[in-house]
């Protein structure tokens, strides 16, 4: 009599998924030796940075991890377009009309705020990429997604069978492109012989810091998993991320007990409002620039390495640091970056 095969595991079901050939994996990891003398922080405590801000869509960014699960199944079920959404200068819209355009698909983007009179940064891309754009004006996230919704229907209704992302393609199948990310960098974290204290990511619509739950908990490493709020979207955002790790982790077969209290989100970055520059930001942004000829943006990953550099500086981190660039530097050449809020400045 044969024994049937043993079912396959989470971590088997995660490398079956679908995936869209999208990035150049993997990204390096490299030690900060300049960045990390430049920012003072306690004795022995060390910067490293994770570089998905290097890789080979457009310079995507992160984004193109999620996309690449997320087109990747759109791609098998014969989806011919993809519809997805954020603000005007979003790095994530920006990295869905890069890989929908990378796979051969139709892009829509439905973008906050007004038509400006000439795009720039993110926005220039998004047209060069050829991506339909439509312009929602002072729409909230929520409003956001149920407009992508709507424009999913009227496509339909078109002839064209397009695929919803969320902001952020925040997804549970998208999460999972960061649950991937994970097991990347704890191979090369083995392979360096770098035990980390901490992993320090900027944070807004939730699913690179719910992959990398997920991720984490696949490997057993103890390592503190800390997002940088760049937006404020949740009004309780423990209970957000929590629920979508869960679910990410759901689609694989894996058991994730998670608490809202489990999740470490600070919001000490924020400025005025999301998109606002704030003076920490600006300033860190410099401080990387030329101690490591690195760029981040001061939207997103500035803010994130802001508060990077609060943590380590203020000794609420020790040892080795990882700091996860997850890309976007494009709206530098938006106008009004170096100009902080004045009160808002943190």
């Amino acid at each position: 009599m044969s024994t049937a095969a043993p079912p396959p595991t989470p971590r088997q079901r995660l490398d079956a998924l679908p995936s869209a050939p999208l990035g150049a994996w993997p990204t390096p990891l490299q030690r900060l030796e300049r960045f990390t003398a430049a920012t003072g922080p306690a004795e022995g405590t060390e910067v490293w940075i994770k570089r998905d801000d290097v890789q080979g869509v457009a310079l995507a960014g992160n984004k193109v991890r999620k996309f690449e699960l997320v087109l990747g199944q759109a791609l098998a079920d014969g989806y011919d377009t993809l519809v997805t959404t954020g603000a005007a200068q979003s790095n994530s819209a920006r990295a869905g009309a890069a890989s929908a355009a990378a796979v051969g698909m139709g892009c829509v983007l439905l973008l906050s705020g007004h038509p400006p009179p000439q795009p720039t940064a993110n926005l220039l891309l998004d047209r060069l990429l050829g991506a339909e754009i439509r312009f929602a004006g002072d729409a909230s996230w929520s409003e956001l997604n149920r407009g992508v919704d709507e424009l999913v229907a009227e496509l339909a209704r078109a002839g064209r069978k397009a695929l919803a992302a969320p902001v952020g393609c925040s997804s549970p199948l998208g999460a999972l492109g960061f649950a991937r990310a994970f097991l990347e960098l704890d191979a090369q974290l083995t392979a360096a012989g770098v035990d980390p204290s901490a992993i320090v990511h900027t944070t807004t619509s939730g699913g690179t810091h719910a992959g990398l739950l997920v991720g984490r908990a696949l490997t057993g490493r103890s390592v503190r998993l800390i997002g940088v709020d760049a937006a404020a979207m949740f009004p309780r955002a423990g209970d957000a991320l929590a629920g979508l790790a869960h679910d990410a982790a759901t689609l694989i077969g894996l058991d994730l007990d998670l608490r809202p209290d489990d999740i470490e989100v600070i919001s000490t970055q924020l400025g005025a409002r999301y998109g606002a520059h704030t003076r920490a930001a600006n300033d860190a942004i410099s401080v990387l620039a030329r101690t490591e000829a690195i760029i981040a943006d001061p939207i997103y990953s500035g803010k994130g390495l802001a508060g990077l550099i609060e943590l380590v500086s203020s000794g609420s981190l020790a040892g080795p640091v990882v700091f996860w660039h997850t890309g976007g530097y494009h709206a530098l050449f938006e106008p009004g970056h170096g100009t902080p809020v004045a009160d808002g400045s943190r």
